[in-house]
C-alpha cells in the first residue's frame, strides 16, 4: 500500500484478493489464514486511512475457482470435496469472480468501502450450519 498510494488519483477503487481461510478455520492453514487474515485489516484501516482522498479500498475473498491452476495442484476427487463443501455444490468459476470485482471497481459499488466480501458459494455459512 505504501508504494501504491502515492499513485492513487482521488475516487480511484482498490481491490485486493484474499481468501476465505481469512474466515474460516480449516485445519493445517493458520500460516496462510493469518498473512490473508493481515491483508484483509490492512485493506480496511487503508480504507479509513483514504477515504478523505475518495479512494475506497475492498477485498474479495474467494474459495478455491475452477481454473487450470487448481486443476493441476490437486487431485479431481479434492476438487469434488471443495465443491461439495457448498450448498451450491460446485467450485466458483473465474467469470464469477471478475464479475464481483468490476462490480467493486464502478460506480455501482461506489458506496461499498471496507469491505471483505465472501464469493465462496456460501462455503462459510454451510461450514458452521
Amino acid at each position: 500500500m505504501q508504494q501504491l498510494t502515492p499513485h492513487l488519483g482521488t475516487g480511484s477503487s482498490v481491490i485486493f484478493r484474499s481468501s476465505t481461510v481469512a474466515t474460516a478455520t480449516n485445519l493445517g492453514t493458520s500460516i496462510y489464514s493469518a498473512t490473508k487474515g493481515a491483508l484483509n485489516k490492512i485493506a480496511q484501516i487503508a480504507a479509513n486511512e483514504l477515504a478523505g482522498r475518495k479512494i475506497r479500498v475492498n477485498v474479495v475473498s474467494p474459495r478455491p475457482i475452477e481454473t487450470p491452476g487448481l486443476e493441476n495442484a490437486i487431485p479431481q476427487d479434492a476438487i469434488a470435496h471443495l465443491a461439495a463443501s457448498t450448498p451450491l455444490q460446485r467450485i466458483g468459476k473465474p467469470d464469477e469472480i471478475a464479475e464481483v470485482v468490476l462490480f467493486l471497481a464502478s460506480e455501482k459499488g461506489c458506496f461499498i468501502n471496507g469491505t471483505v466480501l465472501l464469493v465462496d458459494g456460501g462455503f462459510i455459512t454451510y461450514a458452521i450450519k
